[in-house]
């Protein structure tokens, strides 16, 4: 095996356990969702959403992880909303 294809295998392993959390934290995302509601809290919270960002900061592709990071807070508020 190729030095690519090794490198796609292990890629694609990641893809999955990815996926597979990211899954389950946009689920977590609607039961928050739904508590808000009943209780009446705002979707946004600023001081939440930037002490996620911030861990960013602790990555060598701190830029990427920090805009992957943005849109998977967008697709949460949205799903929080519905």
């Amino acid at each position: 095996m190729d030095k690519i294809e090794k490198s796609r295998n292990e890629i694609d392993k990641l893809d999955d356990e990815i996926m597979s959390l990211l899954d389950k934290r946009l689920c977590l995302s609607v039961e928050i969702g739904k508590a808000k509601s009943v209780s009446k809290v705002a979707v946004l919270d600023t001081k939440r959403e930037d002490s996620i960002l911030n861990k960013a900061s602790n990555y060598s592709h701190s830029p990427q992880i920090d805009t992957i990071y943005k849109k998977i807070l967008e697709m949460s508020k949205s799903l929080q909303r519905e």
